[in-house]
């Protein structure tokens, strides 16, 4: 995959080859018929079970048979297809002799790919603008999207077998040829007019990329946020094969969830020494002069007196002017700049933050430049000077003339034998990305500059030239778009750039994902600070309840925050908000969207959030008082958290849990099930729904919100949150069935057996099982089901059988039949229109 960039420095061993497995070569017919002329008839079915036919015939006679078939077809067809004459097959293989293979292997060599896709794309450009170039596009996007679905096939079916380079190989041409086509196509709206797939990052990925990420030092808390935040196979395959040196034992410990090397435990942290042999001693600042300052509304600022030796370092402190330059210093603490017991810090270290600040002092001409840092600057105690800087956190980096980042990892390479593209994405895995204070940090300065070994370096200056690779070289250009996404998002609060998104609760929101705390109190400073809110008022009370104040100052609240999974405030009116915003992993799921339309906003009250939502009544069915709780032991592996739903239309949905009550006090492994909920005995229970729902035979589920009513409140319902679930349609064929057994359970119910077991009247479950008569019924009953299993004639039913019981139990039908009989399902009535109004707490 000789087309694809790598770092200056590529970890061992280093990417694989990919053979050259071609049984034979492509014959050059139409892209989209080959399989039917390399392997017969054209199966019947939409574009993905005709590729999955294909695949499963080709992989019952090898998977040798199968890789050879794809890359013949999906990589020799496709660049066959859409480049012609410009396309050499032979000129992309070559012997494995001169790479120290055994002579009879040849192997795929891309290294003419992106000239020639250069060369296509000049030629697609200079032509005449016509209907046909529409024609043409489509086609193109056709053939990438049935490669797309091939991949996803194997991938899904034999990722473990199928050589993981020759899908690699595939999946970046496709990712390649789809930038290429949608540029020379001249494709300006990608959301709108975008044809082709963009998943080809996820067809690269598989688990040995990420055993080799950690292997080359990547905390596995940074390879998850890679593979969730990098959509371009060129950024995955570039990091996959990125060093990281001294990192590596930093992060042995870690997991995806969170990184232990960077996460300070502040009751056992202690300030280091610049090298490990030190044993200088701490300068401790003069506090009082600090807080003085603070109290006049100022910054304290600093200037180090080096002497001719260490113990003689000392440090000027002067109040901040309008005209005073300073530069403020941004770090990890984990590295060590930091402490939380003292304003203080070791005077080697002093030292090193002098050496640094050198060289911005002869930028801006200064003899010594001013510098602010938190761990000097910032009063440990008392309490009360210690809200008087947190109050004030935006200015420092606000107001420099520079702001520089310190994180070791940077430190630890020279930055001038680097490509732009490698000094941005060691920037953006860094362990200083993945922390929270940093992000204002980054937003707020005007220049903001990385420390490197051998100098710093200015985001901005280091991103236009970024900017220029995406604008002229299409064999890097996921690499730039990947880029620019995360720069914009680090920058575009304060300073943004043309097309950038407004600031809102929304981009916070992603901005925060996988950035963690040491002190969870500071995160509502934090996004109060970058949605510009009143500090002062988040500041005012007991610190425990300062998310509260944030999501009060909020002018206006996506109301797709009731559908966010994780704990959720304790307090009466705000049981609706989260506890925090801050997810190390778990993907995007539950990540806010805001809006400008009014009735996507939520608006808060004092007893909870209003908001206009679609809902479902939902309730338990009704089965009469007697039938027998659990028969033949048919629920002994019933799963609690999910429940299959029936409107009075007989259309048929299942809901299930997300894991995650929407309580605080419900967030541990004593949580209620879906179903001791839905049993509870709790009256006008509904199912409010965060998104329109589709009735078609889509196979999506959105989230929905499980509520029971606590009040009418000035006409509308006051409900309370009890558990974030997702709800989707049944497939017609499932439909057909759980129809079928919901319609003979109600002639079993005109039954005799069942006015004998409401005569009966035993309702504990215990007394069933104990009294002879009641287990005669049970028998009667067992087979008064099975013979409704048995004695079905209707063909489609017959068919949704075999489809669904791959098995072939015979009890498959007839304890769906039973389920239905005994009320094992929900009720959902009409559904209530999106302008529906409800106060959520």
């Amino acid at each position: 995959m000789e087309h694809l960039s790598l770092p200056k420095e590529v970890a061992t061993p280093g990417p694989g080859s990919v053979p050259y497995v071609c049984k034979e070569e492509y014959d050059g017919g139409p892209f989209l018929t080959y399989p039917t002329r390399r392997k017969g008839t054209n199966p019947l079915g939409n574009e993905t079970e005709m590729v999955n036919a294909y695949i499963n015939r080709v992989s019952s006679e090898s998977i040798t048979e199968l890789e050879s078939f794809l890359q013949t077809w999906l990589f020799f067809g496709l660049l066959t297809e859409i480049f012609g004459d410009l396309f050499t097959p032979s000129s992309f293989v070559q012997s494995a002799e001169s790479r120290d293979k055994p002579q009879d292997l040849s192997l795929l060599n891309t290294s003419q790919l992106v000239p020639m896709v250069e060369g296509w794309m000049s030629r697609i450009e200079a032509a005449e603008k016509s209907e046909d170039r529409r024609v043409q596009y489509e086609h193109i996007a056709t053939c990438l999207r049935l490669t797309s679905t091939a991949l996803q096939a194997v991938k899904s079916a034999f990722c473990s077998d199928f050589n993981p380079w020759i899908r690699r190989s595939i999946a970046s041409v496709g990712e390649l040829l789809t930038q290429a086509t949608n540029r020379a196509y001249t494709i300006e709206d990608p959301e709108k007019d975008n044809r082709c797939p963009g998943n080809w990052r996820l067809l690269y990925d598989d688990p040995q990329s990420i055993i080799q990420m950690k292997q080359n030092g990547l905390c596995p808390n940074e390879i998850y946020r890679i593979r969730s935040l990098f959509i371009s196979a060129q950024t995955y395959h570039f990091l996959t094969w990125m060093k990281n040196g001294a990192s590596s034992i930093r992060h042995q410990q870690c997991t995806e969830h969170q990184c232990q090397a960077n996460h300070n435990h502040l009751g056992q942290y202690k300030a280091k020494h610049r090298h490990d042999t030190c044993e200088c001693e701490n300068y401790f600042i003069d506090i009082s002069e600090v807080i003085r300052i603070l109290s006049r509304g100022s910054l304290p600022l600093l200037r180090i007196k080096a002497g001719s030796t260490l113990d003689e370092t000392c440090v000027d402190i002067v109040e901040s002017s309008p005209n005073l330059k300073y530069m403020a210093l941004s770090h990890v603490w984990a590295d060590g700049l930091g402490n939380p017991h003292s304003n203080s810090l070791p005077k080697c270290q002093l030292q090193l933050l002098s050496e640094l600040s050198r060289p911005f002092s002869e930028m801006e001409r200064e003899d010594d430049l001013f510098f602010w840092i938190d761990t000097l600057c910032c009063p440990v105690e008392p309490p009360e000077a210690k809200i008087m800087a947190l109050n004030q956190m935006k200015v420092p980096y606000n107001g420099a003339s520079h702001v520089l980042v310190l994180d070791s990892s940077l430190r630890d390479v020279e930055s001038s034998a680097l490509d732009p593209i490698e000094v941005c994405l060691r920037i953006f895995t860094s362990g200083w990305m993945r922390r929270l204070w940093t992000l204002q940090e980054a937003a707020l300065p005007r220049k903001l500059w990385f420390q490197f070994k051998d100098s710093a370096v200015e985001l901005r200056q280091v991103w236009l030239k970024v900017i220029e690779i995406y604008n002229s070289e299409i064999g890097r250009r996921g690499l730039a778009l990947d880029i620019t996404v995360l720069y914009r998002a680090l920058r575009h609060f304060f300073h943004a750039e043309e097309g950038d998104p407004g600031v809102n609760l929304e981009s916070v929101d992603h901005a925060l994902h996988f950035r963690s705390v040491s002190v969870a109190s500071d995160e509502p400073l934090l996004i109060g600070g970058l949605l510009d809110l009143d500090i002062a008022n988040i500041l005012d009370g007991p610190v425990g309840s300062r998310m509260q104040r944030l999501w009060s100052l909020m002018p206006g609240i996506p109301k797709n925050i009731l559908f966010n999974r994780g704990s959720r405030l304790c307090q009466p009116g705000f049981r609706w908000a989260p506890e925090s915003l801050l997810i190390s992993a778990g993907g995007q799921d539950g990540r806010l969207r805001s809006s400008d339309v009014d009735h996507n906003t939520g608006h808060l009250t004092p007893i909870g959030l209003q908001v206009r939502l679609a809902a479902f009544p939902i309730k338990m069915a009704s089965a009469p008082k007697g039938l027998p709780k659990n028969p033949w032991n048919m629920y002994s592996q019933v799963d609690e958290n999910n429940i299959l739903c029936r409107n009075g239309d007989g259309v048929w949905f299942q809901i299930y849990s997300k894991y995650n009550s929407s309580k605080k006090a419900d967030q541990g492994p004593n949580r209620p099930s879906l179903h001791s909920l839905l049993n509870s005995g709790i009256q006008f229970q509904s199912l409010l729904l965060e998104s329109a729902f589709r009735f078609d035979d889509s196979p999506e589920s959105i989230s929905g919100l499980l509520v029971h009513e606590d009040s009418i409140q000035n006409g509308s319902p006051r409900v309370i949150s009890d558990m974030i679930v997702g709800i989707g349609k049944q497939l017609s064929t499932s439909e057909t069935l759980l129809e079928a057994a919901y319609q003979a359970s109600r002639k079993l119910l005109s039954d005799d057996i069942t006015a004998k077991y409401i005569d009966l009247a035993i309702e504990d479950e215990k007394e069933q099982k104990e009294n002879p008569l009641y287990a005669s019924l049970e028998a009667i009953l067992e087979q008064k089901v099975m013979d409704i299993g048995e004695n079905i004639n209707d063909p489609r039913v017959e068919d949704a059988i075999k489809t669904h019981n791959s098995g072939g139990t015979s009890t498959f039908f007839p304890i769906l039949v039973a389920s239905a009989y005994l009320g094992r399902y929900c009720e959902l009535g009409p559904m209530l229109p999106r302008t529906s109004q409800w106060i959520v707490d």
